[in-house]
């Protein structure tokens, strides 16, 4: 498989903790992927709404996946870049390090009610933050957090890692703005958005810029890392932006991981969006910004597993199997929905079926959902504005030749395959070696990458549309599960 060439001068552990699982890669100073480590996470469903795990369980997989990397590696390591979650949170005691709660993860929406109750800040909220008042975002789930956990600080997962690490208290803008308490337009916390949920900008972790020099690691569950410096943070998603070369206006990725997300380039002014989706920044660079529109689907590979689990799919290499759905429709909102609608209550959905169709055209329409789901944002980002002309996408579903054909059947773009399996600990790496090389600029990592696969679609603009207006009413009409 071909690899993006980054033009480093050093050996770099680039760490992309993830939802599903924590990756860890050591880039060579020719920009070859030497070695890789993984170790998943074991997430907790239970009742409606809850996502979380446990903190230990975060930690080790850091821990595990960084040593797999290293070991038999002969490379002098000469810095570490970490990628984070985004939205999840905990609770910890920032004395000593120590997790005070489970990991509450960007899927869970116990906070519903809580947004309900902040819903006449709705367009202030927007307009500062960039987001919709939702419980997909931070500040809601900390006011969740701190109702049961009345001691130490409450903080984005990245906060905890950096402080175990290095013992700084820090978080870096990009994350920054995916709490609803980040003012987009100073780049800075925001005492007002802070207020409206009784929150003191004073407990918040320094921000920090993208390309900047954390501190020395020095915990001892990593002695191989110790003296090294963490140089890079940021968000998966704009991390694997930033890895597919999208640094103009228009030019988009899509990530299908755990869930699959939608961010296009928007420039370097924050473009609020009148059509339902996330305003973020993607990263602060060489004393540079830029922003992303981004809408989200909630579970994308976590449907192809529920598929699995409920003997729907084989697997997910099986997906290419399939049978065509014939007529049946899904909407895969097992976690609620995110842009344009922000239903967090909102459950999957399934039409269409008779006494003909089988587990094939299930399973294929809930595949088909999440390519219509990703087209829908599209739409929303083009009633924006804003014209995307070719999609990048990453992500283990990326090897469905199925869904990424409907995805292009729908959208009616081209998609381009990311040729390297891991876009977003490419992404960090590139920000470490910028941390630690001040003559590297962004401009220096466009490089001319080659899909590793191209699809052009095959339906017509009418087709597509035609299902397109079908499938909204799914999830338009979905029914709400009973948080607790």
């Amino acid at each position: 498989m071909p690899v993006q060439r980054l033009k480093l001068a050093m050996a770099i552990v680039a760490i992309d903790q993830g939802t599903s699982g924590t990756k860890a890669l050591v880039i060579g100073d020719s920009g070859e992927v030497l070695s890789r480590g993984y170790s998943p996470l074991e997430l907790q469903h239970g009742a409606p709404g809850v996502s979380e795990c446990t903190a230990d369980n975060l930690w080790q997989s850091i821990i595990i996946a960084v040593k797999q990397a290293l070991t038999g590696s002969t490379e002098k390591i000469t810095a570490v870049g970490l990628a984070n979650q985004g939205e999840s949170i905990l609770a910890w005691d920032k004395n000593n390090g120590d997790a005070l709660s489970q990991v509450i993860i960007w899927q869970d929406s116990r906070s519903a009610t809580l947004c309900e109750e902040r819903s006449a800040h709705s367009a202030f909220v927007l307009s500062k933050s960039g987001l919709t008042i939702d419980p997909y975002f931070v500040a809601p789930k900390m006011v969740w957090l701190r109702e049961r956990v009345k001691t130490g600080v409450i903080t984005t997962t990245d906060s905890w890692i950096i402080a175990k690490l290095t013992g700084k208290f820090v978080t870096d803008v990009s994350t920054a703005s995916r709490t609803l308490l980040f003012d987009l337009h100073t780049r800075a916390w925001s005492s007002e958005l802070a207020e409206i949920w009784g929150l003191d900008v004073g407990d918040f972790p320094e921000l920090i810029k993208n390309d900047q020099v954390i501190g020395e690691i020095c915990h001892p569950d990593l002695e191989q890392l110790r003296g090294v410096v963490l140089a890079g943070a940021m968000v998966d998603q704009p991390a694997a932006l930033l890895a597919e070369n999208c640094f103009e206006i228009g030019q988009a990725k899509c990530t299908y991981g755990t869930g699959a997300f939608l961010l296009t380039n928007i420039g370097d002014t924050p473009k609020i969006s009148k059509h339902g989706l996330a305003t973020s920044l993607a990263w602060n660079i060489r004393g540079e910004s830029a922003y992303y529109l981004d809408g989200q689907v909630f579970t994308a590979a976590t449907a192809v597993q529920w598929l699995i689990e409920n003997n729907l799919l084989d697997s997910a290499e099986a997906i290419d199997s399939l049978p065509d759905a014939r007529g049946v429709m899904a909407a895969p909102g097992f976690a609620g929905y995110g842009a344009p609608l922000w239903k967090p209550r909102a459950t999957a959905s399934i039409a269409g079926l008779t006494l003909s169709h089988g587990k094939g055209e299930i399973a294929r329409a809930m595949v088909d959902g999440i390519a219509a789901q990703v087209a829908d944002l599209l739409s929303a980002i083009a009633a924006d504005g804003v014209s995307v002309t070719h999609l990048r996408v990453d992500g283990g579903l990326t090897q469905s030749q199925t869904l990424m054909q409907m995805q292009a059947d729908l959208a009616q773009v081209e998609i381009e395959v990311y040729p390297h399996p891991d876009a977003t600990a490419i992404g960090v790496a590139n920000l470490a070696a910028m941390a630690t090389q001040s003559a590297l600029h962004l401009g220096d990592f466009a490089s001319s990458w080659k899909p590793a696969h191209t699809y052009s679609p095959a339906w017509s603009a009418d087709r597509a549309q035609s299902y397109l207006a079908k499938w909204r009413t799914l999830p338009a009409n979905a029914l709400e599960s009973a948080h607790e």
